[in-house]
């Protein structure tokens, strides 16, 4: 093909090169977007969720409709914490902080099951090895905060055992582990405690989602701009100047 002074005559190995990568590039840029969109539906359901108004868990519970509760609905349970059974999460990070996060279980009213209760995180003390005072009374109390889970290694290697003793310092136990530490009454949801509930620590709760959305944009940006790019070194090297026209 001929433009003028240019010949445009397409090698075979630039283009095979081209046709290659050029699928590729298009793809993790549609990638990127895919995971703005989805982590932007984590947002919009987390604020939907939470902004509703608190529903019983007791009563959900009665009904066995807890599976049927959304993650980041809003709820309040009446029980007492067991003090005596608490678990700290190890190497959990708060900011630039590096602490531990205080799970206590709920002993719920009157039916016995428990639900354990993310209390916040705690700022690990440098040089102090003695594990953070979390005691907590028994008394009864209505706790309110909002469903989640507990959380959960990029990569999970091997299984998590439980040390002696309490409160027990844990790193990423899952709920099969810990259903072995408080039976069958342990429910499956974790309540991550309101900001405005006494005997809590730090609490920032949001989802877990890593990069926000506007990054995943960007990512996708970069991608589609080297997809071009690609296609105009392509035609730029298959491109020869005739000088004789």
């Amino acid at each position: 093909m001929r433009i003028g002074k240019w010949q445009f005559r397409p090698t075979l190995w630039p283009t095979v090169a081209t046709l290659i990568l050029l699928p590729v590039l298009i793809a993790l840029g549609i990638w990127q977007l895919q995971r703005a969109d989805y982590k932007r539906m984590l947002l919009a359901e987390y604020h939907r969720a939470a902004a509703l108004p608190p529903v019983s868990l007791n009563a959900a519970v009665a009904g066995d409709s807890v599976a049927s509760l959304p993650r980041y609905r809003h709820v309040h349970a009446l029980g007492h914490y067991d003090g005596s059974r608490q678990i700290l999460l190890n190497d959990m990070q708060q900011g630039s902080q590096v602490g531990y996060q205080v799970v206590t279980p709920l002993v719920l009213h009157p039916g016995g099951q428990i639900v354990l209760v993310n209390r916040g995180f705690i700022a690990r003390t440098p040089g102090v090895k003695a594990l953070p005072d979390v005691s907590v009374s028994a008394d009864t109390r209505d706790v309110e905060g909002i469903l989640g889970i507990l959380p959960v290694p990029g990569l999970r290697l091997g299984k998590v055992r439980a040390p002696a003793g309490w409160p027990k310092l844990m790193l990423y136990p899952s709920h099969q582990t810990l259903a072995q530490l408080y039976g069958t009454q342990l429910l499956q949801p974790v309540l991550l405690l309101d900001a405005a509930q006494p005997d809590g620590f730090v609490r920032d709760w949001r989802p877990n989602i890593g990069f926000p959305p506007v990054r995943h944009d960007a990512y996708a940006l970069q991608w589609f701009a080297l997809a071009l790019a690609l296609v105009i070194i392509w035609i730029v090297v298959n491109s020869r100047h005739d000088a004789n026209r």
